[in-house]
């Protein structure tokens, strides 16, 4: 459903999380945005190439060692941020006409504890999620 909402932005869904993750912790480093990314298994080395290619983020000297950069984005970047906003909002939309609020909530609720298990559950605590 991401997916076919987001084919109007022309990005995927990996670089939409790694742009909503950046929006969010901007200036991180790339080790840093790997770290907090789910879509993205190891390093994002490649999808962040292909973003600044896209002139979607910069590469931004660390001030306190220039032997680092940051991530941040562009004004391009920003404003695809605003429209996946956008789009999440109408995911949200559509599986609450989807489900009842109580179908939702058992739902999360056997998510979040499925999840424990998994690596997975340390980045949604990491992004605040959890």
């Amino acid at each position: 459903m991401l997916n076919e909402l987001l084919k109007e932005t022309g990005i995927s869904s990996s670089q939409a999380e790694a742009i909503r993750v950046i929006e969010t912790q901007q200036p991180l480093s790339l080790k840093d945005l790997g770290s907090l990314l789910i879509c993205e298994t190891g390093s994002p080395s490649r999808l962040v190439e292909r973003m600044v290619k896209d002139e979607l983020i910069e590469k931004i000297i660390h001030p306190e060692d220039s032997r680092f950069v940051l991530l941040r984005l562009t004004k391009k970047g920003e404003k695809i941020a605003e429209k996946v906003k956008i789009i999440e909002e109408k995911v949200y939309d559509l599986i609450e006409k989807m489900l009842t609020e109580k179908e939702i909530k058992a739902t999360n609720d056997a998510l979040r504890k499925f999840i424990q298990a998994f690596p997975v559950h340390k980045t949604l605590m990491d992004r605040g999620y959890l």
